[in-house]
């Protein structure tokens, strides 16, 4: 998004959405949709990697109250914003430089889909790891990072079809 007001209300859509509905979801532990990584990944392309880094650790900060995990939301969403910045970069060259919008309407599926598909599963990657305490049980690790990313980029892509495209004001 390039706008941070819209931005700001589809925040806390998002996570009041995941506080109150996608919190209580854990299907045999391997099924965990967490849609407030959409936040960090649409705050506005002109953001410093600081900003990024700050606003994903409020948001972890956020998650790791509601779901008492001592702090690994925080470090797997500081992740994502710190990463943010390159993996935009590489999926949509000069948004921040040409104040490109990047919902799903601007960018199309196909990158779309690369764009969040590979920051979800980079997110859940380290935040299953971190909570595994190890990869000993690999195949399951694996597993569960495929399911959740999964269902997580599904969500995510339905959420961004409810938002309109980012036109210029």
């Amino acid at each position: 998004m390039r706008y941070w007001q819209p931005w700001a209300l589809w925040s806390l859509a998002i996570l009041l959405f995941q506080s109150f509905v996608l919190s209580q979801v854990h299907i045999y532990g391997y099924l965990n949709p967490y849609l407030y990584v959409l936040v960090i990944l649409l705050a506005p392309a002109t953001w410093s990697r600081m900003t990024l880094l700050l606003t994903g650790a409020f948001l972890g900060a956020w998650m790791d109250f509601q779901m008492h995990s001592g702090g690994m939301h925080l470090m797997a969403t500081s992740l994502i914003g710190y990463f943010r910045p390159s993996l935009l970069a590489s999926v949509l060259p000069r948004a921040a430089e040409e104040d490109l919008g990047f919902t799903l309407s601007d960018m199309g599926p196909g990158k779309w889909i690369t764009y969040t598909g590979l920051s979800v599963v980079a997110h859940h990657a380290f935040l299953f790891a971190v909570d595994a305490h190890g990869l000993y049980a690999f195949w399951g690790y694996v597993w569960r990072t495929i399911v959740s990313a999964g269902t997580t980029t599904l969500l995510i892509y339905l959420a961004a079809t409810l938002m309109k495209p980012s036109g210029k004001r």
